[in-house]
């Protein structure tokens, strides 16, 4: 019972340390995003975050904005990535034909080298309920069929990926971040650097 009691305490103290310590700056929190194999890219610095949002904001406790401004684009032409390997996503973007292509080259770029698809095609036709996505990997067709749910993209297709980039580089992982919406952020790091953004108490998690 005393031991049981010691643990009880000892989890509240670590708890009330979180929620009674500083909240950490903008530029601590892309730190440690850094730190785990999430950062901005040349040329963008933390300047250009903070014409999109105010820095109390980006400070407020979590790191969900600084992951959504991290793992957007630049909000003017040419639309480059902020980061190479993140990515703000939003699953209602189904319209017309390259929406499926989009979404490969995106997961391709995310990879940053360890997802080897090649000749990406697709085709998307919501009022007649027929979408599918090809590409070739290592010499081979493979080609998806996708459920068509009004706009909003086929869950199911993300399974591909993970398996790809499983059988190229076992070493890297896909991971999700809920916002609790229809948008999320997906990411692709090494498993070391997973292990990073855990131990950081940043909540992603395997992409399934």
């Amino acid at each position: 019972m005393i031991k049981r009691i010691r643990l009880i305490l000892g989890a509240l103290a670590v708890f009330v340390q979180k929620i009674s310590a500083k909240p950490l700056s903008l530029e601590r929190k892309l730190e440690i995003l850094a730190g785990c194999g999430l950062k901005l890219e040349a040329p963008f610095t933390v300047a250009d975050l903070l014409e999109s949002w105010k820095r109390e904001d980006f400070e407020k406790r979590g790191f969900d904005l600084v992951l959504v401004g991290l793992a957007m684009t630049e909000e003017q032409p040419p639309w480059r990535n902020h980061c190479a390997n993140a990515w703000h996503f939003d699953a209602e973007c189904i319209e017309d034909d390259g929406d499926y292509c989009r979404i490969a080259e995106r997961m391709k770029m995310l990879a940053q080298g360890s997802l080897p698809i090649e000749n990406i095609r697709d085709h998307v036709d919501v009022e007649g309920r027929s979408a599918w996505l090809a590409f070739d990997y290592r010499g081979q067709n493979v080609q998806i069929n996708c459920e068509v749910k009004d706009d909003w993209v086929d869950s199911e297709l993300f399974s591909h990926f993970i398996d790809l980039l499983g059988k190229s580089d076992p070493s890297k992982i896909y991971l999700y971040y809920d916002l609790f919406g229809q948008d999320c952020i997906i990411a692709c790091v090494t498993r070391a650097q997973f292990a990073g953004l855990r131990r950081a108490g940043i909540a992603f998690r395997p992409l399934h």
